[in-house]
Parts: structure tokens; C-alpha cells; sequence
């Protein structure tokens, strides 16, 4: 009779029991990690430091300083330091405080306030992602042909020469009139003048024409035939310039080489509030303007 040998619980015992499996470890993977790490490290302070930060003097002219290093944060929301430069320059100037005077309220620089002129302009501005994108855009082309930034919007009415208070009164009547629309986006072109040198001209659909024209009555004002644009550069250029601008900025939002950052993707957007904002007259550095006030339409 053959005997076998049994396990504690009566079972045969493995043919690996009680022997040790020796683990091979790489002796210098603690070093490897730890040099990994330090590349990267490396890596990110380079980064930070290899993007040049831009800035705008008080006389609009354009400077580069020293390079700055960058948080780490713009790396997890995969944007550049220069993208986030172009979007926090062309963000809104200021809000106007509440106090009556909005000249006191202002960031004027080197501009007398006896030169300006109490005016108020009616926006309906882009939100979120497109907003974001318009801005910068906005400012890159500030930097490159030396324009003041400002925030895009589409004008409903502008040149509103009232107090402010009663500007903001009407602001009330009218927003309680206008229904939510929407403004759809036709092609870049060129104005005549420094407010309208280079603009994504926007389509007449009946709500953005019935917005204006119910502006138009609530104010008692007569314009000029109303033409919708958003403005993507203040400039006084001549006409060659304003050509080439109009070619350079359709390629950077239609053209098949525009990158991920400039592809202009939106057609429009929906206007669900009016803003008021006191822009003065006589300021074209757009230093003076903020904003009074947003009213949600009906």
C-alpha cells in the first residue's frame, strides 16, 4: 500500500509549499522614480518661463517684458500663458460703482475728465466658451496693431446722452419689452472708421432688429440705418491694412489652418440680458468705460 504524505486539514500539500519565491527587484528603481520627477519638475519651470508675458503700456504702445514663470494651474486647464493674458487684459474694464457720478467712478488714467462726455451704450454680450474666445481674440488683435482691448459685444444702441439714472430707468422698460433672441455671426469684414475697422458682421434676423428698434423708441433716438456687428479691432487704418487684417483674422477663425485656440466654431449665441455701460465720448483708449448694470429680457 502506498502512502501519501497529508497537509494540517487533510489535503495533499502543494507541490510549492513552504517555499519562498524569491522577488527580483531592480535595485536602482528608487533612483529612476526619483530622477523622473525632477525631469518633469524641470520640465514644468521651463515651461512657465519660456512664455513671454505681454503688456500694454499706459501710452498703448506695445512691450515685452522679462519672462514670467506661470502657475502650474494653466497646465491643467491646458492654456498658455499668453492665452490667459489676452483673456484677463480684454475682460471688462471695471464696474461703475453706484455712486451718481460714473466719471468718478472711472479708471481715467492720463485722461482729463472734462474731456469726456457722459454717454451710455446698450450691449448684448457673448457668455461662456465663445465669450472667452472672442476676448481673446479681441486683445491678440489689440496687441498686434496697437488697439485698446474691450469685451465683445454686439451694440443696440450707443451714444445714449442721458443722466445715468435715467439711462438705467429706461434700461428697466426696455428689457421688459425685448423677448430673447439670437445673434447669428454672417463673415468678417471692415468699417469706415475706428469703432468699426474690423468686425464680424452679424445677420438682420427679426430679434436682433426688433431689439434695436425697441431701443430706438424707449430712448427716443434716430440713427442711422442699423447695422449689427461685433468688433474685433479699434483702429484707425487705412484701407490696404484693413484688407489684411480681414485676411489674417478669417484665416484665424474659418480657415482650414486655424488651430484649436482660434477655430471659430459658434455661428452666434442667445441674448438672454442687455447690458448698460458707460462708454464716454472722447475716450477711444476705452480706459473710462465699465459696466452700470445687466437686465435679464423678458
Amino acid at each position: 500500500m502506498q502512502l501519501h504524505a497529508r497537509g494540517h486539514f487533510g489535503t495533499p500539500p502543494s507541490p510549492s509549499a513552504h517555499v519562498r519565491v524569491p522577488i527580483h527587484t531592480p535595485r536602482y528603481a528608487g533612483w529612476g522614480l526619483l530622477l523622473g520627477l525632477a525631469l518633469l519638475g524641470l520640465g514644468l519651470y521651463w515651461y512657465g518661463n519660456a512664455l513671454p508675458h505681454t503688456r500694454i503700456n499706459q501710452q498703448g504702445s506695445n512691450h515685452i517684458s522679462n519672462y514670467q514663470r506661470l502657475p502650474f494651474q494653466l497646465l491643467a486647464n491646458s492654456l498658455s500663458g499668453h492665452q490667459l493674458y489676452l483673456r484677463r487684459t480684454a475682460a471688462p474694464l471695471s464696474v461703475c460703482s453706484r455712486s451718481a457720478s460714473p466719471m468718478a467712478s472711472s479708471s481715467l488714467g492720463t485722461i482729463p475728465s472734462s474731456a469726456l462726455k457722459e454717454s451710455y451704450s446698450i450691449w448684448a454680450m457673448p457668455r461662456g466658451k465663445l465669450g472667452d474666445q472672442l476676448r481673446g481674440e479681441i486683445a491678440h488683435l489689440a496687441q498686434r496693431h496697437g488697439g485698446p482691448s474691450f469685451p465683445p459685444h454686439v451694440t443696440v444702441l450707443g451714444d445714449i446722452e442721458r443722466p445715468r439714472e435715467e439711462a438705467q430707468a429706461l434700461m428697466k422698460e426696455l428689457a421688459a419689452e425685448v423677448k430673447k433672441y439670437r445673434i447669428n455671426f454672417v463673415d468678417v469684414t471692415r468699417g469706415t472708421f475706428f469703432y468699426q475697422c474690423v468686425f464680424l458682421l452679424v445677420a438682420k434676423d427679426e430679434g436682433t432688429m426688433a431689439a434695436a428698434a425697441a431701443a430706438r423708441s424707449v430712448y427716443g433716438m434716430t440713427t442711422p440705418p442699423y447695422m449689427p456687428h461685433l468688433s474685433l479691432l479699434y483702429a484707425d487704418l487705412d484701407d490696404a491694412e484693413k484688407a489684411k487684417v480681414v485676411e489674417y483674422v478669417t484665416a484665424r477663425l474659418y480657415g482650414e489652418s486655424s488651430g484649436y485656440d482660434t477655430l471659430l466654431v459658434e455661428t452666434g449665441y442667445e441674448v438672454g440680458s442687455l447690458a448698460l455701460w458707460y462708454t464716454p465720448t472722447g475716450d477711444e483708449t476705452t480706459k473710462s468705460w465699465c459696466l452700470v448694470e445687466e437686465y435679464p429680457l423678458s
